[in-house]
């Protein structure tokens, strides 16, 4: 077990237009290379003109990650869903998973980008990712 591991979830507003598919994988792409360096788990979702992320690692490493994500100007808004200690990593298989928001329900897609709690928003997330048939996984690490 890892001392110091934790989960952080926030939500922020992107300054990007959802259709800028180049600048949106960019974002990805400099996600997983960073993660994978830095020993991050997570996973990245594009809602409705939201980012909406889950990290996991060491709280060292994830602070340092939110300092640069709260200078970053390609969004704005950020607002921290949850941050607790864990035991375990949730996302441990990717250094950014990036699940595909779109199959979800009304219900889910509002806790996503509007009022869910970091719990509700990283359970909704992960259940993206255990479904195959609607998912975009990289940055595979453990």
């Amino acid at each position: 077990m890892q001392k110091n591991l934790i989960r952080l979830v926030y939500r922020s507003d992107s300054c990007i237009s959802h259709d800028d598919v180049s600048g949106l994988d960019a974002i990805f792409n400099a996600s997983i290379r960073n993660n994978k360096r830095n020993r991050i788990s997570g996973a990245l979702a594009l809602p409705d003109g939201k980012f909406v992320q889950v990290v996991e690692g060491d709280r060292g490493e994830v602070d340092l990650l939110m300092k640069r994500v709260r200078a970053d100007s390609r969004h704005e808004n950020i607002t921290i869903l949850g941050e607790r200690l864990i035991q375990a990593r949730l996302f441990k298989k990717w250094s950014m998973a990036r699940p595909d928001p779109t199959p979800l329900s009304q219900q889910s897609f509002r806790i996503i980008t509007e009022n869910g709690s970091g719990a509700q928003v990283t359970a909704i997330l992960l259940d993206l990712m255990s479904r195959a048939e609607h998912r975009f996984v990289a940055g595979q690490i453990y």
